[in-house]
């Protein structure tokens, strides 16, 4: 930090100049305000992961010294641990992230250095490569950077690709080609890792309820649903959920069953946003007599409490998106998916309704980093009369 006595070129004269390996956190910081940088520009940004064999000896001082000699001036190079280095690459595609470590892992070719390379990138169309629902969660046990940093970066389990390796025997010298995607995604990386209280929350307060409701309220509303109206009781959509994953969701039906088919003869009804379809429940016309009184309590919403239960979803946070609304997100409104999706949070007791889009958007962001567990208490304390006043459905 520069003091306000001295001048710029002061400071850089008295000043050593700074090692070319950037501790584990400040390179968690630079990474923070990169991908701050890049959604407010548009740009794109990559990541190059050089790690060495396991069990061997720390990255060498000659290894440090080629990636240092390959990067940019402006690229920042820093520690993930004591085999792994990371280059933060700014405005740089996945293209030229490869072309970069290529060059990196020739030189190790000829030093006989041998690494194994991983090459992010954020943004780019995540979308197409999110995991089945019936996957594990994308986060792993392994971390990338340092517990406790923004953002808390989590290697994915269950996916192998293909990685350029300087230790290779076969195939284009020195190297192999990774097969698509071109390169990885940092989106899920992003993540912020649920506590273990309120996990633990989740569980103790979604296993009893769901256990209560099963033999007294959800019968009921079952039997007047299906008297109501042809189709099943239960509806289930696709939800995009903490970094990007997609899961099944859970409501209880409101709607004639071909609702989501004929979505497209009242769009121009919406009352919310070009991201999101809003209506009054009284003016929809696919909702169903007994569906405007489940709405109206906020009934409908009773089963996502076994999403809850399975970790899908937590009781208070963001509202899951449709796969189709996240799809037309800017990449700042992207990082409502950091943390997991919940229930309620500060936007639906609000009134999801009454709320623009891209206020709503802030008011999740801003709980994102303020939380704690007096927000989370007075979400709680004021949801019954969200409900009550159809604040929470999404």
């Amino acid at each position: 930090m520069l003091r306000h006595n001295r001048s710029y070129s002061d400071n850089l004269k008295s000043s050593p100049p700074p090692p070319p390996l950037l501790s584990q956190a400040e390179l968690s910081r630079v990474f923070e305000a990169e991908r701050a940088r890049t959604e407010r520009t548009g740009s794109v940004f990559s990541v190059v992961v050089f790690e060495m064999p396991k069990g061997g000896h720390p990255i060498s001082s000659k290894a440090i010294e080629i990636i240092e000699a390959t990067a940019r001036i402006y690229d920042a190079l820093g520690q993930i641990d004591r085999h792994t280095t990371g280059v933060i690459l700014p405005e740089c595609e996945p293209k030229d992230a490869t072309k970069f470590a290529d060059r990196v892992i020739v030189k190790f070719g000829k030093e006989n250095l041998h690494a194994v390379v991983r090459i992010f990138s954020y943004p780019v169309d995540w979308l197409e490569y999110i995991e089945d629902e019936d996957d594990d969660d994308s986060s792993g046990k392994g971390t990338f950077l340092p517990k406790g940093s923004k953002p808390n970066l989590k290697r994915p389990t269950g996916s192998t690709p293909k990685l350029r390796s300087s230790d290779q025997d076969e195939g284009p010298p020195l190297r192999t080609l990774m097969e698509e995607p071109p390169c990885e995604d940092l989106e899920p990386y992003f993540v912020i890792p649920l506590p273990k209280w309120r996990r633990a929350l989740d569980i103790a307060v979604s296993a009893p309820l769901l256990a209560v409701l099963s033999v007294t309220l959800l019968p009921i509303v079952a039997l007047l649903i299906k008297q109501d109206s042809p189709g099943g009781v239960f509806f289930k959509q696709t939800r995009v959920g903490q970094g990007g994953r997609h899961f099944t969701f859970f409501k209880l039906r409101t709607m004639c069953v071909d609702a989501e088919a004929r979505q497209h003869e009242i769009e121009h009804l919406n009352k919310q946003s070009e991201v999101i379809f809003k209506m009054p429940d009284r003016l929809h016309p696919f909702v169903t007599g007994v569906g405007k009184w489940l709405r109206t309590l906020s009934i409908d919403e009773l089963p996502q409490l076994w999403n809850v239960l399975r970790g899908d979803m937590s009781l208070i946070g963001p509202r899951p998106p449709l796969p189709a609304e996240v799809a037309k997100y800017k990449p700042w409104q992207r990082r409502r998916l950091d943390f997991v999706g919940g229930l309620t949070c500060e936007w639906q007791v609000r009134g999801f309704g009454k709320v623009a889009f891209t206020k709503g958007v802030r008011l999740d962001l801003d709980y994102i980093r303020n939380r704690n567990w007096r927000v989370d208490l007075m979400i709680l304390l004021r949801t019954p009369a969200a409900a009550l006043n159809n604040g929470i459905p999404h």
